[in-house]
């Protein structure tokens, strides 16, 4: 039985990689006008080959950011090869690996095609990584202290946001934004170090373990105790009516929770709110990460006096009024409004639709299906996150032209998202209810 230290050291240096992941999402947030010479115009009469920005348009930088999710996308459904060949530390020793090599290239990249490259394989790593951590804690832990590690596992993904948002507020300027890459450089570098400390099974030792709490379940559901788990193209031409109702509810709560327009807002919340509250949104961005701090540990707790189906639909409901008057808001504009909605728009994702979407997938599939519908609900999510991401500045940029001060119009289309979808979860558990 390792002793609580250990196992503390140990959950510490998993918890790295999960801030990785977070730090990933939140890096370029509040940087994006020095990284594209916005606010400084092109670099004139610089020597060297190191230039104090890059030269973007609103859609490539969109696509920067974006990318991110299109490589966590192929780490995570690649992650169990890798940890065949080389077991769960040997692969998060590789994911670390990976996300120090594409900070590098990042934080010295001088072209567009550099900062694509270099975000692609940040994603890639913190991919693996996202779907071993909640496994490599759930292995680790003491059945007592299963469900307080699972909940850092989500905790320290905010407090990597937390981290890539406040570092703009020091390094938001041409030519020091290079070094918010440079912490992410040094938290790989002691994830690297700490790998060769911590306790490691042999990859056949890990696949005979399956002991998965609903707190530690990865983010790619596992089934290998079964000769009966179901591929991909058995879920989809399945006519077991149990296995196709869950499965429909499975889609469309992975597309409510991308369609509600939740990444968009975290990759671009200092944009999103700048025409509002100018040079301090980056203080409103960095007070939306703090709240979702101590919120993300809420649900553990309300699912299991609640039941999941409430929660969803609340969250849902909720976010499309607050969707609503984010859109008055940034269009008013109102500074208390819009700092008003966005919050409670973060708020009641982070309560609802954020964690209990992947709790309702080993709800409502047999554990036979488990495994294919959290493939394809992974791939779903992970592909919405992208495209979302990709178009948001683009789409944004055409809505606000259609009418006067029309900043906020995208976020009546996410209002009807989030209402609709509300509508759809609903009517999915009513047929699933029926089965």
């Amino acid at each position: 039985m390792p002793s609580s230290v250990s196992i503390a050291l140990n959950t510490a240096w998993a918890a790295l990689h999960t801030l990785q992941y977070g730090f990933g999402i939140s890096a370029f947030n509040g940087i994006q006008d020095v990284v594209t010479c916005r606010r400084h115009g092109r670099p004139h009469g610089e020597t060297g080959w190191l230039s104090s920005c890059v030269p973007l348009t609103s859609t490539q930088f969109g696509l920067i950011v974006a990318i991110f999710t299109l490589g966590g996308l192929v780490g995570a459904l690649t992650t169990d090869i890798w940890s065949k060949r080389l077991g769960r530390v040997g692969t998060l020793r590789l994911s670390a690996a990976l996300v120090l090599a594409g900070s590098v290239v990042t934080g010295l990249a001088s072209s567009y095609l550099l900062l694509l490259v270099g975000r692609i394989v940040i994603g890639f790593g913190c991919g693996l990584s996202t779907v071993l951590v909640p496994l490599y804690l759930s292995e680790i832990a003491p059945t007592s202290m299963k469900k307080s590690l699972g909940i850092a596992n989500q905790f320290f993904i905010v407090v990597g946001i937390l981290i890539g948002q406040s570092l703009s507020l020091p390094l938001g300027q041409p030519m020091k934004w290079r070094w918010v890459f440079t912490v992410a450089v040094g938290i790989a570098a002691v994830q690297l170090v700490g790998s060769f400390f911590v306790p490691a099974k042999s990859g056949m030792d890990e696949r005979e373990e399956e002991e998965e709490t609903e707190e530690g379940r990865p983010l790619l559901p596992r089934d290998n105790e079964g000769e009966g788990a179901m591929s991909i193209r058995e879920l989809v031409m399945s006519k077991d009516s149990v296995v196709r109702r869950g499965f429909l509810l499975v889609i469309v709560t992975q597309l409510v929770q991308q369609l509600c327009g939740i990444s968009p807002v975290m990759y671009f919340s200092t944009r999103i709110l700048t025409p509002v509250f100018q040079s301090n949104s980056k203080y409103i961005a960095l007070g939306i990460v703090m709240l979702k701090l101590p919120i993300t540990v809420v649900p553990a707790f309300l699912i299991e006096r609640l039941g999941s189906r409430p929660i969803l639909l609340f969250s849902a409901l909720a976010m499309s009024l607050s969707s609503l008057l984010l859109a008055i808001g940034l269009n008013a504009p109102s500074q208390p409004l819009s700092i008003f909605s966005i919050l409670t728009f973060v708020a009641a994702f982070s309560l609802g639709l954020g964690p209990v979407t992947w709790v309702v997938l080993p709800e409502v599939m047999p554990k036979r299906a488990v495994t294919a519908a959290g493939s394809v609900g992974l791939a779903l999510n992970w592909s919405l996150n992208f495209s979302l991401g990709a178009s948001f500045l683009p789409v944004q940029h055409w809505l606000a032209g259609l009418t006067h001060n029309g900043e906020g119009n995208i976020f009546y289309v996410f209002a009807v998202f989030c209402a609709v979808g509300a509508a759809g979860i609903s009517v999915c558990y009513r047929l699933k209810d029926s089965v």
